[in-house]
């Protein structure tokens, strides 16, 4: 009696071991995997060419799982049969499938989510061994499995997306893997080439300007009070650009006391660009032609604006300001346990990163005042209420038929 009994118990032991051998394999990351691969242990990098290889790793573990589970519940009908009669089997077997719920599934599989990769490691060896003694029973189940999963599967196994790596960067901050600003320089990086022109460029109406035909000397004081390094030029009117004039030629002129000239004599020609270049490859257009200035153009060939490599730049590292820059604050801005104020030339990529939602907008629309816009269908006031399916946006702020600052309650009720 005794020598079946302990025989029972090694079995549901055993069971346990596997049940949890398979839960550690199939809980394992890719990050996790990647980390034992480049282990110095020979038994964690073991187990990550196992975890690589899910087809003959799983069938191996649930072969085994299957014999002993088998084997156990055998066991145990023909050890009451033998002692007790047959009335008594079923008694058996619900003690027994509630012994092996409790200490060979769940609890096992618990204990291996929080020690996944040391279990792994350590059992690498016993299901390489074991999987050698099952080899052709193996190829024979995965066979025949892939046979029938080809039946009802089309196309290959989804990869790595945009998204899942977002999820690990989240979950790495949460962990306190990374840092806050890490992350968020991580989601910068990966919309950095989802983002146009038109959503980061000064608009035209913001576009300090200057005369070609205007001296250097009646100019200066505006360039002074300005600040800025370089300046577009326009010919007859402001929203034709036909230069760039860079203050430090403007300096040099007035040192070399040609301040009488005109500032056509001094600019340079400018680089046009469409208001819907994405943003990283207006980044390498700078790069290449060492420029730090483009002017942007709508669909029609009329000037939309500029853009800096500042504004590029600040896509990654957010706002940046000199010395002489007033702040205008951060774009999105927490006043209160469910409110935010928003700017209104907000990135729309910038705000479904901060918030987590998809925003469903056209390809015309680019920031969140743009959004705002198109929901409603028209120029709102200030102080309107426009609902959304991401909450509800007021108009806090207007300048002219312009939104400047927005009043945002994310997941308020639209209706």
């Amino acid at each position: 009696m005794m020598p079946h009994i302990f025989s029972v118990l090694l079995l549901v032991v055993l069971s346990g071991i596997f049940s949890g051998t398979e839960t550690a394999y199939t809980s394992l990351s890719f990050l996790q995997i990647k980390e034992m691969e480049q282990s110095g242990s020979r038994t964690s990098r073991l187990a990550a060419l196992l975890a690589n290889r899910p087809d003959q790793l799983l069938t191996t573990i649930l072969i085994g799982n299957n014999l002993v589970n088998i084997a156990a519940s055998a066991m145990t009908t023909a050890m009451v049969i033998e002692r007790f009669g047959s009335f008594a089997v079923g008694y058996a077997t619900g003690i027994l499938t509630f012994i092996i719920l409790v200490f060979a599934e769940i609890t096992p599989k618990q204990i291996a989510i929080i020690h996944n990769e040391l279990i792994s490691a350590h059992m690498s060896y016993p299901l390489l061994w074991l999987s050698y003694l099952l080899r052709p029973l193996i190829w024979l189940i995965n066979t025949m499995s892939t046979t029938i999963t080809r039946l009802f599967s089309r196309g290959d196994a989804g990869s790595i997306s945009l998204q899942g790596i977002l999820h690990v960067v989240n979950l790495a901050e949460r962990q306190g893997v990374v840092e806050d600003y890490e992350s968020d320089l991580v989601r910068r990086v990966f919309r950095f080439d989802n983002i146009e022109l038109r959503s980061i460029m000064t608009h035209r109406t913001d576009v300090f300007s200057i005369d070609e035909q205007a001296s250097i000397a009646s100019i200066l004081p505006d360039l002074v009070a300005y600040g800025h390094s370089r300046i577009p030029v326009y010919a007859r009117h402001p929203e034709q650009i036909s230069g760039i004039v860079l203050m430090r030629d403007v300096l040099k002129a007035v040192v070399e006391q040609k301040d009488q000239l005109r500032i056509k004599d001094i600019m340079q020609s400018p680089i046009f660009v469409s208001e819907t270049k994405k943003v990283h490859d207006m980044f390498f257009l700078f790069k290449a032609q060492q420029l730090q200035i483009a002017v942007v153009l709508d669909e029609y060939g009329g000037l939309a604006g500029v853009v800096s490599l500042e504004d590029v730049l600040e896509v990654l590292f957010g706002e940046l300001y000199d010395e002489h820059e007033q702040k205008n604050g951060d774009p999105i801005t927490k006043i209160s346990t469910d409110a935010y104020l928003i700017q209104a030339d907000t990135p729309l990529e910038q705000f479904q990163d901060f918030f987590g939602v998809q925003v469903s907008h056209s390809r015309h629309v680019s920031t969140v005042g743009g959004y705002i816009t198109e929901v409603i269908g028209q120029i709102p006031v200030t102080g309107q209420s426009v609902p959304a399916p991401e909450g509800v946006f007021t108009v806090h702020s207007m300048t002219g038929n312009r939104i400047d600052l927005i009043r945002f309650r994310p997941g308020s009720d639209p209706g």
